[in-house]
């Protein structure tokens, strides 16, 4: 089983920089860019019968889809034919009310501040 990364944020340099993160943990993890919840949503539709386990980053802040609209298309139920994937909000606000709104979806694992470092990456490989 592989592990697939989507790194969802319209920031290109903060997904460069993620991507960068990722590869130095491990470089055999796959990596899937998204500029925003739309583009995510698209390429995730697009997967069919894997058994790849599929880490999110989600942004909350995005133009079209943001972060907080995917989750509610997750939560109505619009996924796909994956495996549950992991979804670990990323963001560099420092807002309770973020951290609190968050706790709200039942599909986000957790919540990170920006900039990522390798330990967060390594800390979410072992969750299943």
């Amino acid at each position: 089983m592989n592990t697939k990364f989507f790194i969802i944020d319209d920031d290109s340099i903060y997904r460069m920089m993620a991507e960068l993160i990722i590869k130095k943990v491990d470089a055999n993890l796959l990596i899937e860019h998204c500029e925003n919840g739309e583009v995510a949503i698209e390429k995730l539709s697009a997967i069919k019968n894997t058994n790849d386990k599929i880490i999110i980053l989600l942004d909350i802040n995005m133009p079209m889809l943001d972060g907080w609209n995917f989750l509610e298309d997750i939560e109505n139920g619009i996924f796909f034919e994956l495996n549950k994937p992991l979804i670990f909000i990323v963001s560099s606000s420092a807002d309770e009310s973020d951290l609190i709104k968050s706790q709200q979806y039942s599909n986000v694992k957790g919540f990170l501040q920006k900039p990522l470092k390798s330990q967060n990456i390594i800390d979410l490989l072992p969750i299943e």
